[in-house]
């Protein structure tokens, strides 16, 4: 029984272990996202305990998110805003977070993600307009 545990934690420690902070973060975000989602869907349902349901699942979602936006933010300090947010929850209202959680989460989507830089050109070496011919 104990080596069926162990077996079934070990995806669980080998993303620990392997995960980049940036993938933390993006995992992270997919429960932040998830989060707005119900938060959004609470403020149109059509009665009262729809709402309190969907702002239920929204927090349960940020609280999933802090775990892993603590592990990003050891892999990499850049994710200390998304943890520092997040470890909002409870003080702030969720509307409140939703402003920099979306702004910190658009940043992970986009991170690592830009267009490769052209090397500049080495100093003295032809250029199109000053090869012979041309």
């Amino acid at each position: 029984m104990a080596a069926l545990a162990a077996l079934a934690a070990l995806p669980l420690i080998l993303g620990a272990c392997g995960g980049s902070g940036l993938t933390l973060a993006r995992e992270a975000c997919v429960h932040v996202n998830a989060s707005i989602r119900l938060f959004d869907e609470a403020r149109h349902a059509p009665d009262a305990g729809l709402v309190t349901l969907d702002k239920v699942r929204a927090i349960k979602q940020l609280e999933a998110a802090l775990p892993l936006a603590a592990q990003a933010t050891s892999a990499d300090p850049q994710w200390n805003p998304l943890q520092t947010t997040l470890q909002e929850i409870g003080r702030n209202t969720e509307s409140n977070l939703i402003p920099a959680l979306r702004s910190q989460c658009a940043l992970a989507d986009t991170n690592g993600e830009q267009a490769p830089t052209i090397a500049p050109a080495t100093p003295g070496a032809p250029t199109p307009s000053t090869l012979p011919g041309q």
